[in-house]
């Protein structure tokens, strides 16, 4: 047993992340956050992230002495989430909605209730489906080096396509932002630039080192977790777990914090129009 490095920023990131959650909770006790607001997704991917840490410290003391420890994390380590809006990509349905046709509205394709969207919501499904079947399917023990080296490969790929995805909608962001800002400027818009727009742009940066990071991952054997090499005797080596911290969750930490900063940004917003009648009429039509 021994507190290696890896252990050491499981144990640092596990704090930062446990601070974030105190906060969400306290957020949803006093009633200041809705459990249908985005900060609901926010508050999944903090408690995936803290399962992923836990595991990350106990394997850093463990080390090999309980490897079902490691497997946990690799499976834990790849979560993303949606955010919930309001735009022409995905009409506004009444508030009254019961929340399992808003969830299959999300992903409907065909059909009167089809939106843009919902490709969106697809393909990063098919995303994370690609990234933990390519992270876990190297899990079991394997026959040969041939059958090993066979699995790699293919583990790679489904990771490669998986990031490449969600690096591809990352670049789709920034561009939505942009273009969001450039309406604000000249078209005249009555109302002021929205200053959560500037959160998000800060956020961009970071989940773009994110996105990279994720597909040099697959195909970078020093950032692969499955490259024999970038294991010592008691665990990870210092130099793949710094690149790991530094490059993956220090990025999704910054980002999830600016997230969390949109409630302050936010505090002054209108609450959202009801639906007029014909609007009503026409989501009730389609059911």
């Amino acid at each position: 047993m021994a507190f290696n490095t890896e252990a050491r920023a499981a144990l640092v990131f596990l704090v930062l992340y446990t601070i974030l959650f105190v906060v969400l909770i306290h957020g949803y006790v006093t009633g200041r956050l809705g459990l249908r607001s985005r900060y609901s997704l926010v508050t999944f991917h903090v408690a995936i992230r803290l399962a992923a840490q836990s595991t990350g410290l106990a394997f850093g003391i463990l080390g090999y002495s309980n490897i079902g420890v490691l497997i946990a994390y690799f499976t834990l380590w790849h979560y993303h989430n949606f955010e919930v809006h309001d735009s022409w990509l995905e009409p506004r349905l009444p508030r009254d909605t019961p929340l399992l046709r808003r969830l299959l509205d999300s992903f409907s394709l065909f059909g009167p209730r089809r939106n843009l969207m919902a490709i969106m919501h697809q393909l990063l499904v098919a995303a994370n489906a690609l990234i933990i079947a390519g992270g876990s399917s190297l899990a079991g023990a394997q026959t040969s080096l041939e059958v090993f080296n066979e699995k790699l490969h293919q583990a790679m790929i489904m990771r490669t396509i998986g990031q490449s995805i969600f690096l591809i909608f990352t670049v789709l962001l920034a561009l939505c932002i942009l273009y969001t800002m450039w309406q604000y400027r000249h078209e005249q818009l009555p109302q002021k630039m929205h200053p959560t727009l500037f959160i998000l742009l800060a956020a961009w940066p970071f989940l773009m080192v994110r996105g990279v990071y994720g597909i040099l991952s697959g195909v970078y054997s020093p950032f692969n977790y499955f490259y024999p090499g970038n294991y010592v005797k008691d665990g990870l080596k210092d130099s793949f777990v710094i690149s790991e911290y530094v490059l993956s969750t220090a990025m999704e930490w910054t980002t999830c914090s600016l997230l969390m900063f949109s409630y302050v940004t936010s505090q002054n917003d209108p609450p959202k129009p009801p639906l007029p009648s014909w609007k009503r009429e026409e989501v009730l039509t389609k059911s």
